[in-house]
């Protein structure tokens, strides 16, 4: 059964990593993944066994193969959007889009969903139940997930068993995964505060109120949230990575503009450190004469990773791989990730294909322009998939 698997995969890896080459050359931005969106259908059109469900969003593809046999039905996301940034990569098939790269390997990510299905159609007569790949725009953004569950997606699909997601780790070599059981990655917030007050000569800051002041003394009064009032069993991070106000060096400003980000490990302990941002906010600037005008926008939950679907991954890991093809980490990432939105339809797991090798820019990290990711991470990461879907 095994080698059945692996002669089909060994039949298809070049064309998906072809596929892998031409998405990366040309990256879209997020909701903007129309030629993304046109090479995954030509790659997949008029597989037997494979059906296009109607997708509710203008990108990204929705596909499902039926198996032979009943089973479980589950869902596997590929997000495939690019990041806003210039590639400096030297790669022969380098982004050709200004300004716009696939650091962050949704790439292969689109390449793996697509040798999935490949290698599902192929022994479809050894799937049982049926597998719905969902082709993600908008992960960067963190709003892609959120658009389809918005316009119907539970629906679509209908009741599922088990979900699967991965990503590209360029701390790990190639040929491994990675696994965390339990909370795997952090929620994310956005968070704004208009920090306001009348404003006026810098010569007289006595005769009025000083949002600069007062912005600078809240930035620091917001971080005993994460020291004081937050479990330190249960990380958290607020960070404040952009603040704005001000026309000239010698005029005090009538408004400071603060936006961060909250992260979380736990939902109870992140709903109560939204009310800790209002309460100190409102608090710190009428103490200073100011006003605060907050808003969080509700971004993603926390990903938690089930601890079972996570054994029977590096059981099939393990047996493709060896011993050391399964590196399971202790710790959380502080990092998000959209995929937890699909965990509220039933339990599921990401998990991280490695894809560093001896050139040391391999593991230069995502989100870095520089970054090159090992192909070989396709296979492996289809391998680990279809393998679990197939029960080999």
């Amino acid at each position: 059964m095994k080698q059945d698997l692996a002669a089909v995969l060994d039949a298809r890896i070049q064309d998906a990593i072809e596929l892998r080459r031409a998405i990366h050359a040309r990256p879209e931005l997020a909701f903007q993944e129309f030629n993304t969106t046109r090479l995954l259908r030509q790659a997949l059109n008029g597989l037997d066994g494979v059906e296009f469900l109607k997708n509710p969003l203008e990108t990204g593809l929705i596909v499902r193969v039926n198996g032979t046999k009943p089973g479980p039905s589950t869902l596997v996301r590929a997000d495939i959007d690019a990041l806003a940034m210039p590639e400096d990569s030297g790669l022969s098939f380098a982004s050709q889009n200004q300004g716009i790269c696939h650091a962050c390997g949704h790439d292969i990510h689109a390449a793996v969903g697509v040798l999935l299905i490949w290698a599902l159609c192929a022994c479809r007569d050894r799937l049982s139940g049926q597998v719905t790949v969902v082709f993600q725009p908008a992960e960067e953004q963190a709003s892609g997930a959120k658009a389809l569950m918005a316009n119907g997606l539970a629906q679509l699909v209908g009741p599922l068993d088990q979900i699967l997601g991965f990503h590209t780790a360029p701390d790990l070599e190639a040929g491994r995964i990675r696994l965390i059981s339990g909370p795997a990655n952090a929620s994310t917030d956005l968070v704004h505060i208009a920090v306001k007050g009348p404003g006026g000569h810098g010569a007289h800051p006595y005769r009025c109120t000083d949002p600069v002041t007062v912005a600078a003394y809240l930035i620091c009064q917001l971080q005993t949230i994460i020291s004081r009032e937050n479990p330190a069993v249960e990380p958290a991070v607020l960070t404040f990575g952009q603040i704005a106000g001000g026309t000239a060096p010698n005029v005090i400003p009538t408004c400071v503009q603060m936006h961060g980000t909250l992260r979380a490990f736990y939902e109870e302990g992140r709903h109560k450190m939204w009310d800790a941002i209002r309460r100190i906010a409102d608090g710190c600037c009428q103490s200073m004469r100011a006003q605060a005008e907050v808003t969080i926008e509700e971004g993603v939950p926390v990903m938690v990773n089930d601890p079972a679907i996570c054994q029977k991954l590096a059981d099939c890991a393990g047996r493709l791989l060896g011993e050391q093809g399964v590196f399971w980490k202790d710790l959380p990432s502080p990092g998000s990730d959209d995929f937890s939105c699909y965990l509220s339809m039933a339990p599921g797991a990401m998990f991280g294909i490695g894809t560093a090798n001896d050139d040391p820019r391999s593991r230069y990290g995502i989100h870095n322009p520089q970054n090159l990711f090992d192909e070989a991470s396709i296979r492996t990461g289809t391998a680990v998939c279809a393998a679990f879907l197939l029960g080999d």
